[in-house]
């Protein structure tokens, strides 16, 4: 479409039409939404020179998404159906021509599916697949849950002190994503078992919940169930003993372990995204931002200039942490190479007030949510050449944290720079640079051994024996025996 708008200096809306970027255009006097309206704007476009495009269609329904698995289905503006590979979100879209339905339409799917898992996959995404995709979750009942029931404490769960939090009575209460993700791991149990007494969450249940899901989700769901029994215990609604989550493990602690959780950035990574996004993008800001102050995405996303302070005769980073609810503060000087890329950001402009980085509302820098973030510095990356599933924000603070370790920083600098609590943190990471410090200096030593002159050198050969046999056959000593000799 022609069709633009903006606002005038009393804050009025203006719509014009406009066929091309330097050409001129004109204005709509008419109310929007009206036929009046549309009357303009197709004359606006007929006297500028343009040709009529398709607007929005409307009320044209959005098919059903398609059973198979990472395969996914949209309409565009113009009413055309669409259907396309995606392996996760944050990924490219792979299109699909094909007519939907035919024996070309699959086999095109098929090579989409395995050339998104050749780039961006794993052993998993091979099995899951072949798999259907799971059924929409049906909707909880409307009506009040009946008390005893598994839905009635969960609701009275998630009004307590222990889901919302109460310092008077020593509940910090939980953040607003772990809130967001024990809900869909609590309800994922309630469609079943919902109305049914609380006794049929046995042991034996929630193991065979956990059996159905990863490492990782089994961890999370064992510990949602806990917070709420937690809660139950507290109320008295259930006595220790008859608490059904004794007992049960998860492997989510050895999974990471073995997985190493989220990758961190190597060094060429870092070069290939500063090569693409030179200082002065948006794209640089933000990774300048994770590597020089170290912050967590929850405090990235909202880090702005209300947080520079003046410390000590230098300027520095001040922020209240998002995971400690605000009670650790975390101050970082600025880095020498942030403040010149802060300097190219400004003579940019692409600074907000209150934000850094954000979302651009009518000209101004507004804060976005941190999964927003995230997700743009995610298709940054990708552009970049970055595009391993499991390098994200939380890779770059990995990486520094690494270079913290080998710069010799302790124990306390690291948890004070870092906003780490738990002193089992840097030691993890001191404990890394050490171990592969001694390797290196345990082979520096092997290999100057090795270099250094042997015992032959110094002993020099054995000389030559000239005795002989009646017979005039030569008496040889070898070398070895002379040493020994020796």
């Amino acid at each position: 479409m022609y069709l633009y708008f903006n606002y005038s200096e009393s804050g009025s809306l203006r719509w014009y039409v406009k066929v091309s970027s330097k050409g001129r255009r004109i204005g709509i006097a008419e109310e929007y939404g009206t036929s009046a309206f549309d009357a303009a704007y197709e004359a606006g476009v007929a006297a500028l020179g343009g040709v009529l495009r398709m607007r929005r269609v409307k009320g044209i329904a959005k098919p059903d998404q398609p059973e198979r698995r990472y395969l996914y289905v949209d309409v565009s503006q113009r009413g055309q159906v669409r259907y396309y590979v995606q392996l996760r979100n944050k990924l490219p879209k792979i299109r699909i021509k094909a007519e939907y339905g035919t024996t070309e339409f699959i086999t095109e799917v098929d090579a989409a599916v395995a050339a998104q898992i050749t780039l961006y996959g794993d052993q998993g995404d091979y099995i899951n697949a072949q798999k259907q995709r799971n059924e929409e979750r049906p909707a909880l009942p409307k009506t009040p849950a009946r008390p005893g029931t598994l839905r009635w404490y969960w609701n009275g769960y998630k009004q307590s002190d222990h889901w919302l939090g109460d310092l008077s009575v020593g509940h910090e209460g939980l953040a607003e994503s772990t809130r967001l993700q024990r809900t869909g791991l609590i309800e994922s149990l309630l469609p079943e078992n919902g109305e049914k007494p609380f006794a049929v969450l046995t042991r034996k249940v929630i193991r065979v919940e956990m059996k159905a899901r990863t490492p990782s989700q089994a961890g999370n769901l064992l510990s949602a169930v806990r917070g709420m029994m937690r809660w139950m215990i507290d109320e008295g609604h259930l006595d220790e003993d008859d608490d059904p989550t004794i007992g049960l493990k998860s492997g989510k602690a050895k999974a990471s372990r073995e997985s190493g959780g989220f990758l961190p950035w190597t060094e060429n990574d870092m070069a290939l995204y500063r090569a693409k996004w030179p200082l002065g993008t948006e794209a640089r800001l933000m990774f300048d931002i994770l590597h020089y102050t170290f912050l967590r995405l929850g405090d990235a996303h909202r880090f702005g200039p209300p947080h520079l302070r003046q410390i000590v005769r230098k300027m520095a980073v001040q922020i209240a942490t998002e995971k400690s609810q605000g009670n650790t503060t975390v101050t970082v000087p600025v880095h020498p190479e942030f403040a010149e890329s802060l300097k190219a950001a400004r003579a940019a402009n692409i600074i907000g007030a209150e934000v850094f980085t954000g979302k651009l509302v009518r000209g101004r820098i507004l804060p976005m949510n941190k999964k927003a973030w995230a997700a743009k510095l995610k298709k940054y990356a990708v552009l970049a050449g970055v595009n391993e599933p499991k390098k994200s924000c939380h890779g770059v603070r990995k990486a520094r944290a690494e270079v913290a370790a080998y710069a010799d920083c302790t124990e306390s600098q690291m948890m004070a720079m870092f906003g780490w609590t738990d002193p089992k943190m840097p030691a993890h990471y001191i404990a890394q640079a050490n171990r592969e410090r001694l390797g290196i200096s345990g082979m520096e030593k092997i290999v100057t051994f090795d270099q250094s002159q042997s015992l032959d050198d110094w002993l020099g050969a054995p000389p030559a024996n000239s005795r002989r046999t009646p017979s005039r056959n030569g008496v040889v000593t070898f070398p070895g025996k002379t040493q020994k000799k020796v």
